[in-house]
């Protein structure tokens, strides 16, 4: 038996009886089996003193695209998890758009095969459709059983309403957990920003805070007739957060999350047509960012996502109109909330927007600092300035727009 012994670290964990208080934890064949102020060493236990650091459940990103298989020269498995660990993540929800897609129980079998021997749990959302066309619904339940934590056609949003429908009626009595990205691509065509003051300025067509509201309203509407579960991922705009907002007060079973990137910035900062802030959905108003931070403060979004997708330097150096959607910042995710968002979600927000509310939208089960569940943690030091350089950052994405940024707040490691 292989036993742990974590000394004098802060809990933050607010489902946690020790939540805000300074412990040791014994961890023995990757269990929490004792909390205590002060815990004696036992023979042959290894030791490590965290005093000044704290320590809560392990992160969870939800939607991350680790390109593999298919397209390993943005990313791979390997380089992604490193780029987690070093984040302070030890899960990683791995969207389905690689090539192939991740579609059946061989592809999602691939995902835990070739990541079993890494640090850092690789779960698979499986395709919701085949092929992410939006037609035919995927076997859902069979690739359930081999290990998929949920169904999405990741940036495709579902854009055929039975499909939806059928698939919801389907997933609620095997409590499977249907995602949809709410984007009706009709209305955004062609779309290269949010639409508005700086889009004008720039020139560049457009993308509605309507493309995303609209396709709110009528997944809501659907959800409602089915009486199932949906996840709404990325959500990005005010109009979006109200109509989750009043879904909830009237009990629809529905969950959300937003990107950190749509917290931090505004569209603003394309002023200067810089590739590296073409993101989907798009950096929206300050108004669209006060209501997510709103949003997440009073519960009506569950969880913060990275939406870590790397591009190299080919889909990126390139004129802004040729140039791929998309922002890699794993690494950093953690360093930017302490930096720019501290005052105004707390830790334990932070904390639970990684944790709880990721496990609860997805039906995974939760873990908690308490005796007798599932050592998978995270230790991080809250305070400490730091800077992520190219040399230190292990992911192998070119577009990475917070590397020599002053960050605070550094995930020291975790257990799992």
């Amino acid at each position: 038996m292989t036993s742990t012994l974590l000394r004098k670290v802060r809990v933050v964990d607010t489902r946690s009886p020790y939540h805000g208080q300074v412990v040791d934890i014994r961890i023995q064949d990757e269990q929490i089996t004792a909390i205590s102020n002060s815990l004696s060493e036992d023979e042959n236990e290894e030791v490590i003193d965290l005093e000044g650091y704290s320590v809560s459940p392990g992160w969870v990103e939800m939607h991350s695209d680790f390109a593999d298989p298919g397209s390993e020269e943005r990313e791979n498995l390997q380089s992604g998890a490193g780029a987690a660990l070093n984040g302070g993540f030890s899960t990683v929800c791995l969207t389905p758009g690689t090539f192939p897609v991740l579609q059946s129980k061989s592809d999602i079998e691939y995902i835990y095969g070739k990541g079993s021997n890494l640090p850092v749990n690789l779960l698979p959302i499986g395709a919701l459709s085949r092929n992410m066309a939006g037609e035919e619904m995927t076997e859902m339940f069979d690739m359930s059983i081999s290990g998929a934590v949920a169904f999405s056609d990741d940036f495709n949003s579902v854009d055929n309403p039975n499909l939806l429908k059928m698939a919801l009626l389907y997933a609620k009595p095997n409590n499977l957990t249907v995602v949809n990205f709410p984007f009706e691509k009709r209305l955004a065509s062609g779309g290269q920003m949010n639409e508005g003051h700086t889009a004008t300025y720039l020139g560049l067509k457009g993308i509605p805070a309507m493309s995303e509201e609209l396709m709110v309203s009528r997944d809501l509407e659907i959800l409602s007739y089915t009486e199932g579960h949906l996840h709404l991922s990325r959500i990005s705009t005010a109009g979006s957060v109200e109509r989750i907002r009043e879904a909830k007060a009237k009990g629809y079973h529905v969950t959300c999350d937003v990107n950190l990137y749509n917290l931090l910035l505004v569209d603003s900062a394309l002023h200067e047509y810089d590739s590296v802030y073409k993101v989907l959905p798009p950096l929206r108003t300050e108004e669209d960012r006060q209501a997510l931070i709103a949003g997440i403060n009073d519960g009506t979004i569950d969880a913060i996502a990275v939406d870590h997708t790397p591009m190299d330097v080919e889909r990126k150096k390139c004129e802004y109109h040729n140039a791929s959607f998309g922002m890699a910042y794993l690494e950093q995710a953690f360093g930017l909330y302490g930096a720019e968002l501290k005052n105004s979600i707390s830790i334990e927000k932070w904390v639970e927007c990684l944790t709880a509310g990721p496990r609860e939208s997805y039906g995974m089960g939760q873990v908690n600092i308490v005796e007798g569940s599932p050592a998978e943690l995270t230790i991080f030091d809250p305070n400490m300035a730091w800077t992520s350089t190219r040399n230190s950052s292990v992911s192998l994405a070119y577009n990475q727009p917070f590397l020599n940024k002053p960050l605070v707040g550094k995930a020291f490691g975790i257990f799992n």
